[in-house]
């Protein structure tokens, strides 16, 4: 009896191991494809910087803001403009700057700011005072005024010119001290610029080899 038993035993081990080879799996099946979109990288181009209002705050903590170019209306121009003509000046564009310097740690001239174009080409702005010898008749050992352009004024009109030269001259010197707040004037022989920039640059306070970088202001 014990022989019977044990035979019965091996052929049911047998058919479970044939049930298992049948349930095997066929080949697994291949990873579906992965379709990757890649974006191409855009060609770096030059900034764009419409003309109008412009910001910097300045290495020393200076805040200054100006407009490029500043209208010819504008109050802070007036007399120089009024002067240019009478002196038969060629046109100019003007930058008035209003500098608040009282978190600044050194003075603030605005010696210079300079635009460049995308074609490359520099609008420079210095001190507008500085025009004003450019404008005033000069005078002459006959007592007669004769202006930059050639033309002759007679001793009076000559002279009161020359004053009106003097005194809108002075009142463009100046700059904005430690603690103080200022608008200081400056100017370009350009009269015509571009209605976009890719750079202003700004030497607040005397030369320097690299400007700071001014930016739109909102």
């Amino acid at each position: 009896m014990k022989r019977v038993a044990m035979a019965v035993v091996a052929v049911v081990l047998l058919s479970g191991c044939a049930a298992g080879s049948s349930a095997a799996p066929d080949a697994v099946s291949a990873a579906p494809s992965v379709s990757v979109s890649v974006t191409p990288t855009p060609t770096p181009t030059a900034t764009s910087l419409p003309a109008g209002k412009f910001k910097l705050t300045t290495v020393s903590g200076a805040e200054v803001t100006f407009t490029l170019p500043t209208p010819v209306t504008h109050p802070a121009v007036k007399d120089l403009e009024a002067l240019r003509v009478k002196a038969g000046g060629a046109p100019v564009a003007y930058l008035v700057a209003e500098v608040d310097n009282r978190k600044g740690t050194e003075r603030v001239n605005m010696y210079q700011v300079d635009a460049f174009s995308e074609d490359g080409e520099q609008f420079q702005f210095s001190d507008a005072a500085a025009l004003t010898n450019l404008w005033a008749p000069n005078y002459g050992a006959d007592g007669s005024y004769t202006l930059p352009s050639g033309k002759v004024l007679d001793a009076a009109t000559g002279d009161a010119l020359s004053r009106e030269a003097t005194e809108v001259h002075n009142a463009h010197i100046g700059d904005a001290e430690k603690g103080a707040k200022a608008t200081i004037v400056l100017a370009s022989s350009n009269a015509v610029l571009p209605a976009e920039f890719t750079r202003v640059s700004v030497q607040p306070s005397g030369g320097m080899a690299e400007g700071e970088d001014a930016i739109p202001a909102q």
